[in-house]
This record gives structure tokens, sequence and C-alpha cells, in this order.
């Protein structure tokens, strides 16, 4: 017996009560934002002077009839180092109903890296007082994020990643490892950033998500992660915070080995940073090309609420304009036989609408309604992940369409 597939717009209705699709009065939205469209010494090293992931997205082809490549921004490919960047950014997300940004944020060889679009960047437009920000952990190793032809990646984390067949992602640094890099990498963002006046609070405390516990709690079991959770607790209290509110994305697979011990490491909430992405690993296999509004609709009724069911902490729903990571792999060729696995070889979803995804969104008020003990929080994935064909900004293909479906769902 087949089983009934839901979509959005269309079934949204039938998903949830309608009375329930209204926005909740104290919503908080925070978006993520990618860091890697400015020009960076790290860049520089890795692949030539002024070299950003903008050529990525521009080099993209279509691989069938119907697919959106390349994605092309509407503004241009504006320099987020720039601070008149974040003033045009800044007006666009406050206007659409965005009260945060959440910046991936990295740490390798001992320094910061791509921090220069916040420090550079956001921290000096001149209209920061209409948007709170916030910097994420995002602790995974770096590498080459298109494959190299002939390359095998030793890695295990990086070869699970493969995608043609072809080559492989080559390592360039590994995560935040040891108890003074991560103490370091964690202690600089509590320092430099969380005393700003616009850095996102919750309960009064500074807002610091982290993209993979799951290595501390690797690397330094569960009492020893817990207890560097506190020692920065501590230190940020010695800096006259309140204390810290620790936020854990769990997009990784080794997070969800890891989720029961979350509360006792003192994580206060997590969510996933692409649930549609999330949606397009659990839909069969022979279905090459996915459709948006059947992954949006897969997203509000399975992988929100079996995220939920894994801990007792506060799970926040994540919504997603897109999913398309086309321009970091190389093409397969295409087997007789339909096979997502083995062509495309990674998620490509279509008819990504703006109407789906303001239904997306909506429904995301829905589960808030079912769950009245949570404070709604809405996370975004992303203001601008273009490589990964999740973004917000305008592009040539819906305009302004997402931005201006959102600020209807959110009553703007």
């Amino acid at each position: 017996m087949m089983m009934e597939i839901l979509r959005l717009p269309e079934d949204l209705e039938r998903m949830y009560d309608p009375a329930s699709l209204q926005r909740p009065d104290n919503l908080t939205v925070a978006c993520w934002v990618f860091p890697q469209w400015h020009p960076t010494p790290f860049n520089d090293r890795l692949y030539g002077k002024g070299w950003t992931e903008y050529v990525q997205m521009r080099g993209c082809r279509p691989w069938f009839p119907g697919h959106h490549q390349p994605r092309t921004p509407l503004l241009g490919e504006l320099n987020e180092r720039e601070p008149s960047t974040w003033e045009t950014y800044v007006d666009l997300a406050a206007q659409s109903g965005i009260d945060a940004f959440v910046f991936d944020w990295y740490w390798y060889a001992g320094e910061p890296v791509f921090h220069e679009a916040l420090e550079d960047g956001l921290l000096n437009a001149r209209n920061i007082g209409k948007i709170k920000f916030a910097a994420m952990l995002t602790n995974h190793p770096w590498a080459i994020w298109f494959p190299t032809v002939g390359y095998r990646p030793k890695d295990e984390w990086l070869a699970s990643w493969e995608t043609s067949g072809q080559g492989g992602y080559e390592l360039l640094h590994p995560a935040p490892e040891s108890y003074e890099d991560v103490w370091r990498s964690m202690s600089y963002i509590i320092a430099r950033y969380c005393h700003h006046p616009q850095y996102w609070r919750i309960d009064d405390e500074p807002v610091l998500p982290i993209w993979d516990v799951s290595l501390f709690v690797r690397r330094f079991g569960t009492d020893g992660a817990r207890q560097l959770l506190n020692d920065l607790r501590d230190f940020a209290r010695k800096l006259g915070h309140k204390g810290l509110y620790f936020h854990a994305e769990c997009q990784e697979p080794g997070v969800a080995a890891v989720i029961g011990e979350l509360p006792a490491l003192g994580i206060r909430s997590y969510s996933y940073y692409n649930a549609v992405a999330v949606a397009a690993g659990g839909r069969p296999d022979e279905e090459e090309i996915l459709d948006y509004g059947v992954l949006a609709a897969d997203t509000a009724t399975k992988v929100w609420p079996a995220l939920d069911a894994l801990s007792s902490l506060p799970c926040f729903p994540n919504v997603n304009p897109g999913s398309d990571n086309a321009p970091r792999v190389l093409m397969r060729n295409r087997g007789e036989r339909p096979s997502r696995q083995k062509w495309p070889g990674t998620p490509i979803a279509i008819n990504d609408t703006p109407a789906a995804f303001e239904a997306l969104v909506r429904a995301a008020f829905g589960y808030f309604h079912q769950r009245p003990s949570i404070s709604p929080i809405l996370t975004i994935g992303c203001w601008n992940e273009w490589t990964e064909g999740h973004y917000l900004l305008p592009d040539t293909h819906n305009g302004f369409g997402m931005l201006r479906a959102l600020a209807r769902a959110l009553g703007k």
C-alpha cells in the first residue's frame, strides 16, 4: 500500500489546524549566515588572491533540463567584508521579520577564519541597531569544498561526503580538538562579541551555538565536555555576563548519538541547520530529483517531530528555502535505473517556490502551537548559502520572492 505524499503549500491545512498557523506573539527568528563571500587571507593562501566561493557559484551549470543553475545574486556579488553590504542586508532582514543573524564561525590553526564578514562588515554597519547577532562555533574539519579529481580522502568524515567516484574533498585543517584550542576558540567569541549590545541573548544570557558537540564528548568524555562548558560559563561570568546559553546544532550524524546527553552537558536547546536536507535523505532512492514542496511537507510532518522526540530539551523548528549542493560536487554519469545515491549523488530540490517556503514557515507556527511550553524560536538556514542552494537573498530566478514570503508569513 502506497503512503500518501503530502506537499506544500497545497496540504498545509491538512497538516495543521488552520487556527494554529498564525505567528506566535513572542516569536524570535534567527537566520544562519555563511561567511564565505569576501576576500580573506585564508582563501588567498588556498586558491589565490581575492578568491571567494562566488567562483564555484557562478561556475555551476545545469545538470538536467529545468535545473536552476547557476544561482545568480540579484544584488550582485557583494563583498561581505564591507559595512555597506551589511547595511543593505540588515535593512532587508529587519523588514522581512528576521531578529538575529547567527554567523557560522570558524577556528583553524590557532586563529579565527572567515570572521571578517562579522568583524569588519556587520559590526561596522551604521544600522546594526536594527538586528541582533551571534556566533556559532562551527567545529568541523575544513576542506577544499570541490572534489579534486583522482584524490581519495583518508579522513573518514570527508570520505562519507564523496560524491562522484572520480575524486574527493582534500582535508586542509582538522576541527579544534585539544582542550586548549577549543578553549581559545570559544573564549575568543565570549570576550570579543558577547559584550556587544546587539549580541543575541536568551534569558539575559549570550547565545553560543555549537555545530558538533559530539566532538567534545568523543574527545573529553561526557564529564570532560560538561566541565569544559562549565569553565566557559565561569569565564563569561567573570566578564560580567549572567552565564551562557549553549545551543546544539544536530546536522552532523555524530550528534544524534549524544542527543540524550545534551541536558547533562548543560545544553539548553537544539535544532537542525538544514532540515530540508535531512528530509531529502528520507525520500526513496528512486527519486533522483526531489520536489521542494514534498521535502517541505516531510520536514514539518517527519523531521521536526522525530528530532523533537529525542530529548526533553526545547527543539526549535528549522526552515530552509531550498537545497541544491551541485556547485560543490562533480557531476556523475546517469545510469539507466533511477538511484539518487548513484545520480545525482547529492540532494537537488526543484520547485523551491516562495509559496512553498511561506507554507513551511507557517507550519512552524503549528509546531509551536502543539508545544506551548517552549519558547518560540524559529531558525532559518540560510541567509546566503548560495553553493548549497538555500538562501533568502534575492536572485535572478525568484527576485525578492523568498524574503517577501517570509515577511508575509510573519505578518510584516
